[in-house]
């Protein structure tokens, strides 16, 4: 019987030998790993194609999924094919002399050619071509003369009404209801329905950057489709050249009737002229006027009068201011030095006055002789004197005739200008009745010209397009691109797949790896258990495979465990985690097992009063356990309530029947003296305890073991979670030797891109040699 003291003095603490310790390592306290809290790794494109890899198979699932989904839908939409005729716009039109000035073919640009393409498109062309084609008769282009699908028949709503609706709908109160349409307009409506229709089958666009246009139609058969297109190019076709046609007939009736006023415009205006020249007596000659030629004539006059009237007056003056000096003066006036009588008289004189001097010389002036030619000389003087007055006489005449004539002259002009005043006024209204006329005949001429050119231009006027390439049935149909679809739906899934395994892979806050525990808690990963699977229990994977992956799995952590402590292998081992079903009980009994087979004393003490699992593994009674035996007032036989395992020879306390008052003694002085009295009888004793999120009593357990091994469930446990844990109990100061990381699901785990050759070893290879 063993008996527990009620001592209330502080359980000694116990210390590791220093006997194999180096003196460098005595004076320096064991170093406590250091706990990080979770970070998101920059991860490149490698991780991202390994976290891919790893849902590989539900991403090949949406992919097929999807793809299936395409391909059916693919397989219930018709079938259309298409068909293109191009049209050439901007053709030269052959030209009818001058017809031109009055249609005139337009250089064609990217906006005619635009232009063009709406007009091809229009109304009325549409309109035309399904009169021409009949398609209002046609199954192919008019639903409702096609039979109803399957599918169309399968979403029929109103198959799978029932009677009763019916019924029930006749007493709800509706709307009145609108007058029905009539006949006309029923028919209008389904005409445009009709226009609506091929508009919407008909495509016509632009190609590249020359002016032709591509006509394309679209219909479930290929022969419709290409009669469509080439229905529409000829229709626009025809179309623009009637257009010519009528334009050119609205010409001509415009020349016609402009012909016949024009005529008649002329006939009048010219009858106006001569009207206007009678009455107003006016007469041309063969370039100008009577009275214009008069003007002319007697401005010419007038100027020459004028010039003479200044002569005479200048040589009248110079002749009086040249008479004022006598004599002498007078007989050098020019006219006086021109006169020939003049001249002749003064010769006389010279002579006569030579003679007097002859005969004063030779008789003397006393002579009678003398006195006879004095009188001569003075008589021819005298003549002499008078010639000269009568000049300048003259001269006084002459310039009063020629102030005469100048003056009647002017008076004539004047008159003449007065008279000419008048004649223009008259010719200004009959140069404009002349104009008039003159239009008037040169629009009749032009007209005429016009009338003779365009006459019959309509029998070879021809379109400025033409159709260079007629469609021509395909084979092949051009909507739905079938392939494309199940294609992109396959796509899609791959894409959908894809993001919905990077969600779930960045929604994962597990732990997948060994390396992630280590860098983030800094603590070794002592172990890695697989998941067993099939019937054997993994407590029995120990005893019936000892060779399997869950058995050296179980002897890593004991070796884990033996290396954890440099000085000597521990002795009590306390297996802890942050949350429940994390396979910490499993791993007690198996490690147990394992270790007791191998000849090991091992004792297992269920700790966990919330959740006992071992009695459950080793299939004893828990009526009498741990609870009884830290019990202050209840004396039990220690050897009466441990349950030894026939199958292993491993030790059993289980957790007894424990009460809230009674969840103190855990953390009591009684449980570390058990501790102290049952080690010196067993190699190992290892408690499995509650979770540490859980409950607090593994902080104080955690201090009376030798070492802490704490279990973290692969791609279950939080991290954050194992992490707080894991610095509860460094707190506590519980020495942890390492991290079990339990339950790894084999074929997952490769893949994450490390495959541990661990898993892959089933068993030895039995050796052929006896």
């Amino acid at each position: 019987m063993v008996y527990l003291p009620d001592s209330t003095s502080r359980p000694p603490q116990r210390r590791p030998s220093l006997r194999s310790v180096p003196a460098v390592e005595r004076a320096l306290p064991p170093a406590a790993p250091v706990l990080r809290p979770p970070v998101a790794a920059n991860e490149g494109l490698l991780e991202t194609l390994r976290k891919l890899w790893r849902w590989k198979r539900m991403i090949f699932l949406f992919a097929v999924a999807f793809g299936g989904i395409a391909a059916i839908v693919v397989a219930s939409l018709p079938s259309y094919y298409t068909a293109e005729a191009r049209v050439l716009v901007g053709v030269q039109a052959p030209r009818v002399f001058n017809a031109e000035a009055i249609i005139t073919d337009v250089s064609p640009d990217a906006e005619r050619v635009a232009d063009e393409g709406f007009v091809l498109q229009s109304r009325t062309l549409a309109h035309q071509v399904i009169q021409k084609l009949k398609l209002a008769d046609d199954p192919d282009f008019n639903p409702e003369l096609r039979k109803p699908s399957a599918w169309a028949r399968l979403m029929d709503l109103s198959a799978y009404k029932p009677e009763w609706l019916d019924e029930v709908l006749k007493w709800l109160p509706s709307k009145p209801a609108s007058p029905a349409p009539s006949p006309e307009q029923t028919a209008n409506r389904r005409e445009a329905r009709f226009v609506d229709m091929l508009l919407g089958r008909v495509d016509v666009s632009l190609l590249g950057r020359s002016h032709v246009l591509s006509v394309k139609a679209d219909a479930r058969n290929p022969v419709l489709a290409a009669n469509v297109a080439n229905s529409l190019a000829e229709t626009y076709l025809d179309h623009q050249r009637q257009e010519k046609v009528a334009a050119m007939d609205k010409v001509d009736k415009f020349l016609t009737g402009r012909v016949a006023e024009l005529r008649d415009l002329v006939r009048s205006s010219e009858s106006a002229v001569e009207e206007y020249r009678r009455s107003r007596g006016l007469y041309k000659s063969s370039t100008t006027g009577v009275t214009a030629q008069q003007l002319a004539e007697l401005n010419t006059q007038l100027i020459v009068a004028q010039t003479a009237k200044a002569e005479a007056e200048a040589r009248l003056k110079e002749a009086q201011e040249v008479s004022k000096g006598g004599l002498a003066s007078r007989e050098s006036v020019p006219e006086v030095l021109r006169s020939p009588l003049i001249a002749s008289l003064k010769e006389q004189q010279a002579a006569a006055d030579r003679k007097a001097a002859e005969v004063a010389a030779t008789y003397g002036p006393r002579h009678p002789m003398m006195a006879t030619a004095r009188a001569e000389a003075g008589s021819i003087s005298a003549k002499v004197n008078a010639e000269v007055g009568k000049t300048i006489e003259g001269l006084s005449r002459e310039a009063r005739a020629a102030e005469a004539r100048y003056q009647a002259l002017s008076q004539n002009f004047e008159r003449l200008k007065g008279t000419m005043g008048k004649v223009n006024e008259d010719t200004i209204q009959l140069d404009a009745l002349e104009r008039e006329a003159t239009v008037n005949r040169n629009l009749l001429d032009a007209m005429l010209n016009r009338v003779k050119q365009s006459s019959g231009a309509e029998n070879i006027l021809q379109a400025n397009a033409k159709l260079v390439s007629p469609a021509a049935p395909t084979e092949a149909p051009a909507y739905p691109p079938k392939a494309l679809i199940v294609f992109l739906g396959t796509l899609g899934g791959l894409l959908i797949g894809s993001a919905i395994a990077l969600m779930r892979e960045g929604g994962d806050h597990t732990f997948r790896r060994a390396d992630q525990i280590e860098s983030m808690s800094g603590l070794p990963v002592l172990a890695m258990t697989p998941q067993v699977s099939g019937r054997t229990a993994p407590t029995m994977e120990v005893l019936r495979h000892p060779t399997s992956a869950y058995s050296e799995a179980m002897r890593r952590l004991q070796i884990g465990i033996e290396l954890s402590e440099a000085a000597s292998s521990p002795k009590t081992i306390l297996i802890n985690s942050a949350v429940p079903s994390e396979g910490k009980s499993v791993m007690v009994a198996s490690l147990g097992r394992l270790l007791a087979s191998n000849g090991k004393r091992v004792l297992l003490i269920d700790c966990d009063w919330r959740s006992p699992k071992l009695h459950q593994i080793f299939r004893c009674n828990n009526k009498d356990g741990l609870a009884e035996l830290l019990g202050e007032k209840t004396e039990v036989m220690i050897d009466e309530i441990i349950h030894h395992d026939a199958l292993s020879g491993v030790d059993v306390l289980t957790s007894g029947r424990w009460s809230p008052r009674s969840a103190h003694l855990l953390s009591s002085q009684r449980m570390g003296h058990l501790v102290e009295a049952l080690s010196p009888h067993y190699d190992f004793i290892i408690l499995d305890t509650a979770p540490a999120l859980v409950t607090a009593d593994v902080l104080t357990l955690s201090r009376l073991v030798d070492k802490v091994v704490f279990v973290v469930r692969w791609g279950h446990t939080r991290q954050d979670a194992a992490i707080e844990a894991m610095r509860q109990i460094i707190d506590a100061q519980g020495s942890v030797a390492g991290v079990v990381l339990s339950r790894v699901v084999s074929h997952e785990y490769r893949q994450y891109g490390h495959r541990d050759p661990f898993f892959d070893y089933a068993r030895p290879v039995r050796s052929t040699f006896s």
